[in-house]
């Protein structure tokens, strides 16, 4: 038998609890008011980190990044993702609030990472967001 894809085992085995729903809906509407406001898409990135969907979460990080504005809420999020996807490694007991301070980042498996996570939506990582919000909506209900 054929080895899945990373997303096609999200699809076929990633179930977040329904209690991650409200923070889901509010999160998705205020990215509908307003793309650019960076909390909510720390909030998407949350449920799916905290829901182990954590290619998710950097993918959904990493296309808030492009969109500029207040940043500092999106690091800590960004550099989680990393650590927990093997990506970066903890120079020293990495503290809540400023986990970069303590992370080594390995930029090559980053671009690496990247590349093929990103190929199933032909390198364009707007098609992985659409992805990945419609597969929460989707489990979500």
């Amino acid at each position: 038998m054929a080895q899945m894809a990373w997303y096609e085992r999200l699809v076929e085995h990633w179930q977040p609890s329904p209690g991650w729903r409200e923070l889901f809906v509010a999160a998705i509407d205020q990215i509908a008011r307003d793309p650019a406001d960076i909390k909510p898409w720390c909030d998407v990135m949350m449920m799916f980190g905290d829901t182990h969907a954590p290619e998710l979460a950097l993918i959904v990080g990493l296309h808030a990044w492009t969109l500029g504005g207040d940043r500092s809420r999106l690091g800590s999020h960004l550099h989680l993702c990393l650590l927990d996807l093997g990506i970066a490694s903890a120079s020293r007991p990495v503290p809540l609030r400023d986990p970069a301070s303590a992370m080594i980042v390995d930029d090559a498996a980053l671009a690496d990472w990247t590349a093929a996570h990103l190929a199933p939506f032909g390198g364009e990582l707007a098609r992985a967001v659409d992805f990945a919000l419609t597969l929460a909506r989707q489990k979500l209900g």
